[in-house]
């Protein structure tokens, strides 16, 4: 009994030590939080644990359903939350969710521009991104870095990826290497057999961006035990997030291999451009070897093997993921499938086709194809959220958000909202067709380096065409592989139609699963035939 009564007793007094610590944090809370010029900002409220007390992105553990998506969707259509809606942490710091193109182009073009005078963005890249990012990849690269650092990197990489150089350069690999899939969907074809698409697309487009970087197919995959290792070492990507001696123990060794195979090909790459030289050629072979040239690199290369490390796995599951969703989707849509494929018959005819007689002119006399690829990026837009930090009051679409602040641009629940996009589940690429070729091409490459969509902050569902590009963001820090991504889905896409029908097995389930982008969460089983 005396026991009893001595345990309770300090079991109180813990208890009231307890309370006593946490009162200065839970005033800490109550005066960030209500003295906050968004203190009458709507709350939102997610029901996940880590998005409402911490304001961060939910780590990607296993879910029956895409619960992230769900959240995003349902915020992004209310409209009472928009253009925008609050998540408190437990620290008093606002996480603002922004619905509205208005506030989204605020934030990625006007926040993030550099001032005149040396004065740095008011917004910039996500803190906790930018941590995992420095985490996972072992080192500072372009994904992670701000500042001048960012600066000189894609001063430095971006060259290689604009139209000019890339298109002409890539085309003929993306294009031979496209006609190796339809070998296989042959063979598919000819068995009958369902065959699953988002592993045959992940081949393809590592083979694409490792060929253009490196400017060579025959880099030694044996260094991380083949090919289909290469893509499975991601698997530790969205864990390996901290510096504890458990994670480097268990990631350290797979991220590890993946440098070695990244240094093994810049040596291969080097060895291009050396023989390249000799024969009196002065232009880069690769992106490799332009980013080698430039002296902007440590002599170990070591940033450049970060970089090149976070432009492999950008480059290449977002553009696979895509292309999946646009067959399932495809598959599903025999009259959108049939109007697809009239229009790439006019334009490349019947087949055998000559690869040669492939040209980014010809793929872009075909405007179903981009309607289509963008139709897909609308509903599974390859990435949900543009996560932002704010460095200084910044204005969005009218608000002003506070220092420090985080802010979640949603693209996913604005991609869905019935106000731009009426039937927003319906698959209609027609949406991306402009009403008279007269009002502009729609088939672009982009430049890169400035917004193409000035004047379209408030899309109507009259104008849906109208609505930018959303997935490869906006503003200073569009997607460096933009114009890579709309090749090989443009390529890809018309060579498979040209050829084939496609449906999907039966019983085969479409949905989405988040892991750091977005992917088909049961794969996307197919079955081909050829035409005729």
């Amino acid at each position: 009994m005396t026991m009893i009564i001595y345990f309770t007793s300090l079991l109180t007094r813990i208890s009231k030590y307890i309370a006593l610590l946490l009162v200065p944090f839970v005033i800490r809370y109550y005066y960030k939080r209500y003295n906050s010029i968004l203190a009458n900002a709507l709350v939102i409220r997610s029901k996940n644990f880590w998005t409402d007390n911490f304001g961060l992105i939910p780590p990607p553990i296993e879910e029956p359903t895409d619960t992230l998506s769900q959240f995003l969707i349902e915020v992004g259509t209310t409209p009472h939350q928009y253009p925008l809606g609050v998540s408190w942490s437990v620290f008093g710091t606002p996480l603002v969710i922004v619905n509205s193109l208005k506030g989204i182009k605020d934030v990625l073009i006007e926040g993030q521009a550099r001032k005149k005078g040396g004065e740095g963005p008011k917004v910039q890249r996500g803190d906790m991104i930018r941590l995992i990012q420095n985490h996972v990849f072992g080192g500072k690269s372009i994904n992670n870095v701000v500042g001048d650092e960012w600066q000189w990197r894609r001063h430095v990489l971006l060259p290689s990826f604009q139209p000019r150089q890339l298109v002409p350069n890539l085309l003929p690999y993306v294009v031979n290497r496209a006609q190796q899939l339809l070998y296989v969907f042959g063979m598919a074809a000819q068995s009958g057999e369902a065959i699953e698409l988002d592993s045959l697309f992940q081949d393809l487009t590592m083979d694409v961006i490792n060929f253009y970087l490196y400017g060579r197919h025959d880099l030694n995959y044996n260094i991380i035990g083949g090919r289909t290792n290469l893509k499975a070492s991601q698997s530790w990507l969205p864990f390996g997030i901290n510096k504890t001696q458990w994670a480097e123990r268990v990631y350290g060794p797979s991220r590890a291999l993946l440098k070695d195979f990244i240094r093994d090909s810049l040596l291969m790459s080097k060895e291009n451009q050396n023989k390249a030289k000799e024969r009196g050629e002065k232009a880069f072979e690769s992106v490799a070897a332009a980013a080698m040239a430039s002296g902007k690199y440590d002599e170990n290369n070591e940033d450049l093997v970060n970089d090149f490390l976070s432009l492999t796995f950008a480059g290449y599951d977002t553009t696979a993921h895509t292309l999946s969703f646009c067959f399932s989707k495809l598959a599903r849509s025999p009259q959108i499938q049939e109007e697809l494929f009239q229009q790439v018959r006019a334009v490349l005819g019947p087949p055998p086709v000559d690869p040669h007689t492939i040209t980014p002119e010809k793929l872009a006399m075909i405007p179903m194809i981009t309607a289509v690829y963008r139709e897909t990026l609308r509903k599974y837009p390859a990435v949900v959220i543009i996560p932002a930090h704010v460095n200084k009051d910044t204005v969005v679409d009218g608000r002003v958000v506070p220092t420090n602040a985080e802010i979640w641009c949603n693209i996913r629940g604005l991609q869905m909202n019935p106000d731009i996009f009426p039937n927003p589940e319906i698959f209609d690429p027609s949406r991306w067709i402009r009403p008279s070729e007269a009002e502009g091409p729609l088939s672009e490459f982009d430049s890169l380096t400035v917004d193409t969509t000035e004047d379209s902050s408030r899309v109507t569902p009259q104008q849906q065409y109208n609505f930018p590009d959303l997935s490869f963001t906006l503003g200073p820090h569009a997607c460096l592989g933009k114009n890579l991504v709309i090749l090989e889905l443009r390529t890809t896409i018309a060579c498979v139609v040209n050829e084939f029908t496609c449906r999907l097995k039966e019983g085969t389930k479409i949905d989405t699963k988040i892991v750091l982008t977005t992917k088909p969460r049961y794969g996307v089983w197919t079955h081909f035939e050829k035409r005729p």
